[in-house]
């Protein structure tokens, strides 16, 4: 339930904070006085996308907070221990920041979150119900969704859906593999050639880099035994190499540890600088008898080396790219030549699939048809509540073409299951059954999605509900129905509701005034909850407009307790 939302530098609001309490909030005013942004700020508080254009003319950023209170065991309170928020007094803070440079922020309880979050959660906080609500009655994909909804299949609708995923899942991995033969059989002979040219060539991996290194000391053979020759002098051949001049330190390391014994440490590393030393000596002098000079092993190394650069043009940078290509192919290969089994085991699963999906969504289809029995029987209740008692609804099922096709699947399955449904009405006994679009007016637009609204109720305690041009094409005896029923339904949940009608206004449990003022010669919307005598004035307002008479203030009087006493006997 919203407790409290306050409003900075939004549209026409420069500073606003406004408290509602439990039942039914009223909002009334002049057309055009700011009744919308209210609804758009709490639509925003759920998750409604924002818009620079929202900002106050000069003003860098808009800033909206919203107070909920939430039940402790409900799901609100559950979403957001997941998600890792504090609860604090079974409220919830949320506050979002647009700016105009696109720095926009969304805190729910002082914790960043994420616009996704918000939505997620603003389903479970409020729902706002307007005129595109009233259109989406003249959709036939959304009578289902209704449905659904009244009939409290959530648990079989998900399965259903899943299991459809999963069966056109199966259908397009069947149908990419359904190929032309010639191509397959085209494919598997560039496959094994490839496969064959790589596994005779044999490569190896670093063996590019070991050929080069190769090659590199035989181009360069004389200049190679030169160093090596001269590298064997200096450390081992010459009268002044360093192997001998070694000797001559260790003696005299020797002769030093006899008067010092920590000379002894020094000679034990000079020692092992000899062994190092005598390594590389031994390898220089070696290097000549362990080299293949020849020539025959030159012009290998350059027609190997041709072979691993020809393969990877074709395959790959790397001899690397080059191995992981074959593997690639060895399987692509594989599947191709058991082409056959692959499409037998997918058939095999589409069938085990398809039948799944045919009970589950059976099931589904038995609990709509009861589902739509008891929402024609309590629909004509709701009928007589909002004084249209003479109107008559029923939910047609239209039959199945079960000899249609989609691709590999039969054309009634779908991803909500095997059912169309559409509602029909009569506006009056007597007349012919016909589909809403034909028939309904604005007004029994109004009052059949208020119907529906009330009847699927809600699953959370205390949630916002924001009825926003629900008085379209009403009045008089009707809009007083409508108002005592959008009474009867705050008894369960908050009700919010922005109305032009006195009949409506005087059920009101809270009633605030939207108004326009001119402050430092810029306008903005004001908002004010108004005492008894103040609501009288309103609704005297509503019914005779400036000019309020005596006469008229006598009878918004009598409406306003009129009102009370209906409301009374909810």
């Amino acid at each position: 339930m919203l407790r409290l939302i306050r409003i900075r530098n939004l549209a026409l609001i420069r500073e606003l904070e406004i408290e509602f309490s439990e039942g039914l909030n009223l909002l009334t005013g002049e057309t055009g006085s700011g009744k919308s942004i209210l609804v758009d700020s709490f639509g925003l508080l759920l998750g409604a996308k924002s818009s620079p254009d929202m900002i106050r003319s000069d003003c860098d950023a808009a800033v909206l907070e919203g107070l909920f209170e939430i039940a402790e065991s409900g799901s609100v309170s559950r979403m957001l221990a997941e998600s890792g928020f504090d609860l604090e007094d079974h409220s919830v803070l949320i506050r979002r920041e647009i700016s105009s440079a696109g720095r926009n922020r969304i805190l729910i309880n002082n914790h960043l979150a994420s616009l996704s979050l918000l939505k997620s959660l603003g389903e479970k906080l409020g729902d706002i119900h307007g005129q595109q609500d009233q259109k989406s009655l003249l959709d036939l994909s959304s009578h289902l969704i209704w449905l659904d909804y009244f009939g409290g299949n959530d648990a079989l609708v998900k399965e259903v859906q899943e299991t459809y995923k999963k069966l056109r899942e199966i259908a397009g991995q069947l149908d990419s593999r359904q190929t032309d033969e010639q191509e397959r059989l085209r494919r598997i002979d560039v496959l094994q050639y490839q496969i064959d040219e790589i596994r005779c060539a044999d490569p190896q991996p670093n063996e590019r880099e070991e050929l080069e290194s190769e090659r590199n000391i035989m181009t360069h053979r004389e200049k190679v035994l030169a160093l090596a020759t001269e590298a064997y002098e200096v450390l081992y051949g010459g009268d002044l190499s360093i192997l001998r001049e070694l000797t001559r330190l260790e003696r005299l390391l020797e002769a030093l540890e006899h008067f010092d014994k920590n000379w002894f440490a020094h000679k034990e590393s000079l020692r092992e600088i000899r062994y190092r030393l005598e390594e590389t000596a031994y390898a220089a002098r070696d290097y000549a008898a362990r080299t293949d000079f020849s020539p025959e092993r030159l012009e290998q190394v350059h027609q190997r080396s041709y072979l691993l650069e020809k393969l990877m043009k074709k395959y790959g940078s790397s001899i690397a790219e080059i191995l992981e290509y074959a593997k690639e192919c060895s399987q692509e290969l594989e599947e191709l030549l058991s082409h056959a089994d692959s499409m037998a085991r997918l058939s095999e699963q589409l069938k085990g699939v398809s039948d799944k999906y045919l009970a589950c969504a059976e099931r589904l289809s038995e609990k709509r048809r009861g589902d739509a029995l008891r929402l024609e029987r309590e629909i004509r209740r709701e009928f007589a509540a909002l004084a249209m008692e003479r109107m008559e609804m029923r939910v047609r099922f239209h039959p199945r073409h079960e000899k249609e096709t989609l691709g590999r699947l039969p054309g009634f399955y779908g991803l909500n299951g095997i059912d169309r449904v559409e509602f029909l009405i009569a506006p009056n006994k007597g007349e012919e059954i016909r589909p809403l679009a034909r028939i309904a007016s604005g007004g029994e637009l109004s009052r059949l999605m208020l119907s529906i609204k009330s009847l699927c109720g809600s699953e959370e305690e205390n949630k916002t509900l924001v009825f926003d041009e629900v008085d379209a094409g009403i009045g008089g005896r009707v809009a007083e129905a409508v108002g005592k029923r959008l009474r009867e339904i705050s008894e369960k949940n908050q009700v919010l509701c922005v109305t032009h009608l006195p009949q409506i206004a005087a059920f009101a449990s809270n009633h605030f005034s939207v108004r326009k003022e001119i402050i430092g010669g810029r306008t903005e919307t004001m908002v004010a909850h108004l005492g008894e005598s103040e609501r009288i004035h309103e609704l005297s307002r509503m019914l005779g407009g400036e000019a309020i008479t005596p006469a008229t203030k006598r009878y918004a009087s009598e409406m306003l307790q009129r009102s009370m006493r209906l409301a009374a006997k909810t």
